[in-house]
């Protein structure tokens, strides 16, 4: 016990030395007017630990030229330092019913960590610090939902807010931050619904929120969402293991299920569904969400800017919904990644993702991995990515997705790999018919489309009207459905596709038509599975200019495929095949190819034209075979000879006539124009009449 607390506090004061008053109560009144008194000279600070302070600390506007540390104090009223300004401040392990230190200057740092504790809000609104605020070990309760006030802070070193405890709102809009905000390991929920709101702050350094270095099982935790709106980060944002849970909440109504426009994008940044709000935030270095991050609600980065890489591997998303009904659970539209997107397993799994994953006008400057993860959204857009940009490759590997993956106007700088993805339960139409799996309608891809080795897409394929530099690959793949699992309008829809190489060659015999009209390639390859889908196979107008391999198939096979296709007339696919085997130079193949076309012409024909194609056919070839003409006339002339040796005919004149010899005059006869001396000398009665003729 301390007989004279004054004069303690004073010479605690002029010689710097920790007082420690053990419990004793010390009337706050008392303690600023020590403060505010004549500093004594040389380097006065004052260092006080465990004392009681009943009555209200006031030191409004006061003027405090040496530190101050308070330690393990109790305070039975909020302390008012309001415009107060200190060369530092400490009030660690001190227990108050709040803070009120509004517009409050700290020249040094100002603690309030290890212990310290608040029943009520702690305002520092528009505080200035010139060096760090720690917040670490730190307990906030505080009233109305709020436990912190910090608008417009302005903090000259690092915001440590380690381990912190807060069951209200903590609230930093606008702050201002030199160096790095960290809050590993925090503990955040409020019952205001928002467990931090750092909306429009500027972070010089980086923002960090995953784990703790004191074991992995110690990470961020918030209950309630995480506002980062408009936020400009010099360094690295980081929320790599940590978890975020918005309050239970109302989430947007559900689509009209008949509605095949693109879903709008619910409530704007005020989204109840959402847990972390980061629209248009502006993250210089690595964005990184990845490593075990847990999140129920939407993620929210429209418009964000990145400046390196987009981290989601080992992620763990969940929407505002269940999976299905359509919730969203990163919502990436225009975003701007300048490296690349990693969600692929890198040591803690791949990104699994239960509601969609939305990148509309995203534009990702490297690459993007997405190979092995898992989108799950059956019946619905799993990923929606129109008019997405990458400028590299983008892999989708081995994933395996319950959903539509639509990206429709995308823009791939290098390959799209798909090899080995299961798309299944895609979105369905009004009318119950299956949505394309995989929608790259009027997308551009720079190299290769590789749909490979196991690939399968329940509603099929759409690269209607597609750009492919390269190669567009579909071996041992599966594209459509049986019937009794439902039906797919096209089981690969490449109407107007162009590209240099085209290969369709499924596993097994497509579950919808294969449409290939107006497509156009420089070489096609083909599988006699391709020929069997169901529905048949749409080639008209189809332009390709070379067969992978000739040899592989036999024309008459070829054939038979056109004509299981083509039940009526159709001549383009034809002159076509026939182009290609003339290009190859298997001449005689095209020729084939060229009398199979008129052959199913005239079989179409009327009547009368169907005799004149069976002569034609029969005698010409239609023109391709002439030297039928002149077998047909080897075969008559023989035959006529024959009949002439047995059946000689008689001289017209006795006189003049030459030498007879049947094979000569059959010849002569049947000659128009040249005459061999033997025709015009002989008459023909009866049936030689009838053979002559």
């Amino acid at each position: 016990m301390v007989d004279d607390p004054e004069a303690a506090l004073r010479d605690a004061l002029a010689t710097g030395r920790e007082l420690d008053l053990d419990g004793a109560s010390v009337p706050a009144a008392l303690l600023s007017a020590v403060l505010v008194a004549e500093p004594p000279p040389g380097a006065p600070a004052l260092r006080v630990r465990r004392a009681r302070f009943p009555g209200i600390l006031r030191l409004t506007g006061a003027r405090l030229e040496f530190p101050v540390e308070l330690r393990d104090c109790v305070f039975a009223h909020p302390p008012d330092l309001r415009m107060a300004e200190f060369a530092g401040l400490a009030l660690t392990g001190c227990r108050m019913p709040g803070l009120r230190a509004v517009n409050i200057r700290v020249g040094a740092d100002l603690l309030l960590a290890d212990g310290f504790t608040a029943t009520g809000p702690v305002n520092l609104s528009d505080a200035q610090i010139g060096g760090s605020l720690r917040l670490s070990g730190g307990r906030l309760h505080g009233t109305g939902g709020r436990a912190l006030f910090a608008d417009r802070i302005v903090v000259g070193g690092t915001c440590y807010a380690r381990r912190l405890r807060s069951d209200g709102e903590l609230r930093l809009p606008g702050a201002r931050i030199t160096g790095n905000v960290d809050f590993s390991g925090a503990d955040l929920a409020s019952p205001t619904g928002d467990a931090i709101d750092m909306t429009g702050v500027s972070i010089e350094g980086s923002f960090l929120a995953g784990r703790h270095d004191a074991g992995p099982d110690l990470t961020f935790q918030a209950t309630g969402r995480v506002l980062l709106a408009g936020a400009r980060i010099g360094g690295d944002l980081v929320l790599s293991g940590a978890r975020i849970e918005r309050l239970p909440a109302p989430g947007p109504p559900d689509p009209d299920p008949e509605e095949s426009r693109m879903p709008v994008v619910p409530r704007g940044i005020v989204d109840a569904g959402a847990c972390l709000v980061a629209d248009r935030v502006q993250v210089a270095g690595n964005l990184e969400l990845d490593d075990g991050l847990t999140t129920d609600g939407t993620i929210r980065l429209p418009n964000a800017t990145v400046g390196g890489y987009l981290r989601l591997s080992g992620a763990r998303l969940v929407g505002p919904r269940a999976a299905g009904d359509r919730g969203i659970a990163l919502l990436g539209d225009g975003i701007d990644v300048s490296r690349d997107v990693e969600a692929r397993d890198s040591g803690r799994g791949a990104l699994v993702c239960r509601g969609q994953l939305r990148l509309v006008d995203a534009h990702v400057h490297g690459s993007a991995s997405l190979s092995g993860i898992e989108l799950d959204s059956p019946g619905a857009y799993a990923l929606l990515g129109d008019r997405l940009h990458i400028g590299g490759e983008f892999y989708l590997r081995r994933l395996v997705c319950a959903g539509t993956v639509r990206l429709q106007n995308a823009e791939i700088g290098a390959t799209m790999d798909c090899t080995g993805a299961r798309l299944t339960a895609p979105r369905v139409r009004a009318d119950g018919t299956f949505r394309p799996s995989l929608d790259l309608r009027a997308a551009t891809i720079g190299k290769d489309l590789v749909c490979v080795d196991g690939f399968t897409a329940t509603g099929g394929v759409r690269v209607r009207r597609a750009d492919v530099g390269k190669s567009a690959l579909f071996v041992d793949a599966v594209l459509g459905c049986p019937p009794e699992v439902g039906q797919a309008v096209y089981a690969l829809n490449a109407y107007g596709l162009a590209t240099s190489e085209l290969v369709v060659r499924p596993a097994e015999a497509p579950g919808g038509p294969v449409r290939l009209a107006r497509a156009t390639a420089s070489t096609f390859a083909d599988s006699a599975e391709m020929w069997r889908a169901e529905r048949g196979v749409e080639i008209d107008g189809f332009d390709y200019t070379t067969l992978y391999d000739t040899r592989a198939v036999d024309v008459r096979t070829r054939l038979g495929w056109l004509r299981r296709v083509m039940p009526a007339y159709t001549p383009g696919p034809y002159d076509q095949l026939a182009a290609a085997y003339q290009r190859s130079g298997n001449e005689e193949l095209a020729q084939t190819v060229l009398m199979e076309r008129q052959r199913h012409r005239f079989a179409e024909a009327y009547p009368v034209q169907r005799v004149w194609g069976w002569l034609q056919r029969y005698t010409v070839g239609f023109g391709y075979r002439p030297w039928l003409a002149v077998a047909w006339l080897v075969l008559f002339a023989a035959l006529g000879g024959t009949w002439f040796a047995f059946n000689p005919p008689q001289p017209v004149d006795d006189g003049q006539h030459p030498v007879f010899n049947a094979w000569i005059f059959a010849a002569d006869t049947l000659l128009p124009i040249i005459n061999l001396g033997q025709d015009g000398y002989w008459r023909l009665e009866g049936a030689s009449q009838w053979i002559s003729t």
